[in-house]
């Protein structure tokens, strides 16, 4: 990354505090959605965004670009006040068009929809599956093509909720079996849900169960405020080998209202005015919806086109290779009709018969793909003789075994067909997947 002077501790502060004012004045308009946790994970975002992730703004689908996954979706305001302030195309006045239709800020991220958003997330847990298929990703083509084309971090913030739910479980289990050390979740340890405290609902021992995935476990505690101390954090993160890291981040849902921190009143309702007039006196600002000052918007997004405008340059003067560019550009060969069997309607072939004979005839114009089945390979024809296994050890692999795990494969399939690269085929029987 470029050698640019650091952001002044006046201007990290002051980004931070526009981003909490916005994730209050949001919702408060739009008379809808989640300020609370994008509230207390405003200054994480913003040590990701300025300090961690490498990523270019002036070239959102930059190809070696770190994805960052918000998989707690509701806190999407937390995303779109980052990419307002990095440059990414969101003005105030998407900001002030929150939750309403046809906008570029919609209640939850949508992928294509708004730049900058890597994958949709909403429904919990399916954020934090699709990063390990985007894990999986970047490290079988960083294996198969080397360094110079692909190397780059997968970084998600996921919730109490995303942990709870099942998809999360599968997911979490085969990304350490895997040992993708590309991939970074922060959790969001907040304790807090809409219906009241986790000890509601849930007595999980988070350490003691990612632990027994084979992930990297590191309790930050109380760092949600020290931006110093989280780049530490995170940069070690980067650091670790063999395993995916999970960073327990303890946090104050809500932080720094007066009336709302660390309650279940911070999660799903909309704070009043006076409530948000209340929490711009604590953070001494003025009392004007959408306050974000010119100077402080610009000089935050120079930065940010800046940080990382000679690593995209080099990364583009870099020579790259025909079987590389044919994985992210698959074209149909003259020959593709001509190799792709046909099926008559009255033919007795059962589909899943007929799916190894397409993928072979797709083999030499789809070099990215990636087979898979959830504990039915050959039961539904997704072997090719030609694909070795993918493991921890041998991730060039290209046939996955994804075990008894039928959410967190087709979760992955999405985050793989999203990085970019590879083409993911999948098989199981719909009575499984339901």
């Amino acid at each position: 990354m470029n050698a640019l002077p650091r952001l002044s501790p006046e201007m990290d502060s002051e980004i931070v505090t526009i981003a909490r004012g916005i994730a209050m004045d949001a919702p408060l308009k739009a008379k809808s959605g989640h300020q609370g946790t994008a509230m207390a994970l405003a200054p994480l975002a913003h040590v990701l965004y300025s300090r961690i992730m490498q990523h270019a703004p002036q070239d959102p689908m930059w190809r070696n670009r770190d994805r960052f996954i918000l998989s707690a979706g509701h806190a999407s305001i937390l995303q779109y006040a980052m990419l307002f302030l990095n440059g990414y195309g969101l003005e105030l006045s998407d900001l002030q068009s929150f939750r309403q239709f046809d906008s570029l800020t919609p209640g939850h991220p949508e992928a294509g929809h708004t730049a900058g958003v890597e994958v949709t997330t909403g429904p919990l847990g399916q954020g934090f599956a699709n990063a390990v298929g985007i894990a999986i990703a970047e490290r079988n083509l960083r294996a198969r093509f080397g360094s110079e084309l692909m190397d780059h971090h997968t970084f998600v913030i996921a919730g109490d909720g995303c942990l709870m739910e099942g998809v999360s479980h599968e997911a979490a289990s085969l990304a350490g079996h895997l040992g993708l050390d590309r991939l970074i979740c922060v959790y969001d340890d907040n304790k807090i849900t809409i219906d009241g405290s986790t000890a509601l609902t849930c007595s999980d021992d988070v350490v003691a169960r990612f632990t027994s995935y084979g992930w990297n476990v590191v309790q930050l505690g109380e760092i949600g405020e020290d931006l110093d101390a989280l780049e530490i954090a995170l940069n070690k993160a980067k650091q670790h080998r063999g395993s995916p890291t999970l960073c327990i981040l303890q946090t104050h849902i809500g932080f720094p209202s007066p009336d709302f921190t660390d309650s279940h009143e911070a999660h799903g309702n909309p704070f009043l005015a006076e409530h948000v007039e209340r929490t711009k006196a604590v953070l001494n600002i003025p009392n004007e919806p959408f306050w974000a000052p010119t100077k402080t918007v610009a000089a935050s997004r120079e930065y940010a086109r800046g940080r990382c405008a000679q690593l995209v340059a080099t990364y583009k003067a870099t020579k790259t290779n025909s079987d590389f560019e044919a994985c992210w550009n698959p074209q149909k060969s003259a020959k593709w009709n001509a190799r792709m069997p046909t099926f008559e309607p009255d033919s007795k072939l059962a589909t899943r018969q007929a799916m190894p004979l397409a993928i072979s005839a797709s083999l030499s114009d789809l070099p990215g793909l990636m087979l898979g089945s959830a504990d039915l390979t050959g039961n539904t024809g997704v072997k090719i003789g030609a694909f070795d296994a993918q493991s921890a050890p041998n991730p060039q692999g290209q046939q996955i075994y994804f075990g008894i795990r039928e959410h967190a494969m087709a979760a992955a399939m999405v985050g793989m067909a999203l990085h970019g690269g590879i083409q993911p085929v999948g098989g199981t029987f719909f009575v499984f997947a339901d």
